[in-house]
């Protein structure tokens, strides 16, 4: 398993990135629906349909699997329950079941057909139940956001021949699809292989490919507000992206951020190939995040292991230091080489409250084996592992010291509290 950090800031707080490797899929896919879901109380982790490693039309497929994240193991579960196979689908978990939605076939003249099928599988049985209403306007390569556990919102994408500015809005208590809102006629709302979330009563999507003539990359960025006393009532916006063409990321929220996990920066065929007939397109390589509060984009460092061609991430949801864990699955990795892949990228917003960062010392730091703090009066300190957990709890006045020489080299975050409910959190590295 490796583990390395990325650090970047965004205003007051900073986000902090780790990331792992979990078992392999059973065999190299991209272009898959992810989606998590729960059973007996622990997380598994699902992939639909997809490509294989040949990125050929008759690679395209109908198989599924699930990872049951605690304990690191992949099995086959029950194929879709039609069709030869589909790439360009959404999978969305709604109430702990997985719906998985539209997507296409490519067939061996070359032709390719949008599908109208709502699959429904239940988690905790293992299987697949009645289909649902099938989808008002067949659709693929669509956004695809749920909207408060109960409604999942379909938002433009390809249909058949053409690229479509269709809100279709699925309640999956009641099967039933109403008409939303559509976006704006024209190339700077429609968009197919764009990406995007909703946060509250926001609906964000980013990038994806425009359908004149190339299928150029959009350069917008798009916000929908959403009636919460009658969900197909939006008002749509948009403005350029300061962060250019993003085509087939996956996208999440996180402590009010919107976060989008790598895509590439041109568009490109389901074999990884360029539209404008300039070759192969290669991953972008970073996770984007805007914060609507201050309406700002950042992206970090780079990293090879944030892949493209992704139609979904697994969210495994908020914890220590609004930390959060989302797990990419398959996708294309360098050369468009379709991997087997799973990463999980562990975030965490660590942010400085209430103490001056100059009355607290900390140092050595980086330390191989003894660190001291030191802050005026009496004070608590804390040390917790990257995944929250808390190692160490030490109470004292003026100074205290932690003994960092039995735990491993890594990361850790160290938390310091006064005595009038004032907090300090700080990064603290343990060295070999």
């Amino acid at each position: 398993m490796r583990t390395y950090f990325l650090l970047f800031f965004l205003f007051q707080f900073s986000i902090l990135v780790a990331q792992e490797s979990l078992s392999p899929l059973p065999e190299p896919i991209s272009n898959n629906a992810v989606t998590e879901a729960m059973v007996n109380g622990e997380i598994f982790i699902y992939t639909f349909s997809g490509i294989d490693e040949t990125k050929r039309w008759d690679g395209i497929h109908k198989r599924a699997y699930r990872l049951d994240f605690n304990r690191d193991k992949w099995e086959q579960i029950g194929d879709l329950p039609s069709g030869t196979g589909r790439i360009a689908a959404g999978a969305s978990t709604v109430k702990n079941k997985i719906y998985i939605m539209g997507g296409y076939e490519v067939f061996s003249n070359g032709s390719e057909r949008s599908l109208d099928e709502v699959h429904i599988y239940d988690p905790e049985t293992n299987e697949y139940l009645p289909d649902g209403k099938p989808i008002p306007v067949p659709i693929d390569d669509h956004v695809q956001a749920v909207y408060k556990d109960s409604l999942i919102f379909l938002v433009t994408g390809w249909s058949q021949t053409t690229n479509v500015g269709n809100v279709q809005i699925y309640d999956p208590s009641r099967d039933e699809w109403q008409e939303g809102t559509p976006v704006p006629a024209g190339t700077k709302y429609k968009a197919f292989g764009a990406s995007g979330t909703i946060l509250g009563d926001t609906l964000y999507y980013l990038g994806g490919a425009k359908s004149s003539a190339g299928f150029g990359g959009s350069t917008f960025f798009r916000k929908g507000y959403i009636n919460p006393t009658d969900p197909t009532q939006i008002e749509w916006m948009a403005s350029p992206s300061p962060v250019g063409i993003v085509y087939r990321a996956a996208c999440a929220s996180f402590d009010e951020n919107i976060l989008w996990f790598g895509g590439s920066d041109e568009t490109y065929n389901y074999n990884g190939i360029a539209y404008n007939g300039s070759g192969g397109v290669e991953q972008r390589k970073e996770i984007i995040s805007f914060r609507p509060e201050d309406g700002v984009f950042d992206v970090p460092a780079q990293s090879n292991d944030v892949p493209m061609d992704l139609r979904g991430i697994a969210s495994l949801g908020d914890g220590f230091l609004a930390q959060g864990q989302f797990v990419t699955v398959g996708g294309m990795i360098e050369n468009q080489t379709v991997t087997d892949e799973v990463r999980v990228h562990q975030l965490f917003i660590v942010r400085t409250e209430n103490i001056d960062n100059q009355r607290v010392s900390v140092y050595p730091n980086p330390a191989s084996d003894l660190i001291s703090i030191k802050m005026e009066g009496q004070f608590k300190a804390k040390l917790f592992d990257i995944f929250g957990q808390e190692i160490i709890s030490r109470k004292g006045v003026e100074k205290i010291e932690i003994d960092l020489s039995r735990l491993s080299a890594n990361v850790y975050f160290l938390q310091v509290e006064d005595g009038e409910g004032g907090r300090l959190i700080q990064k603290v590295i343990k060295s070999n």
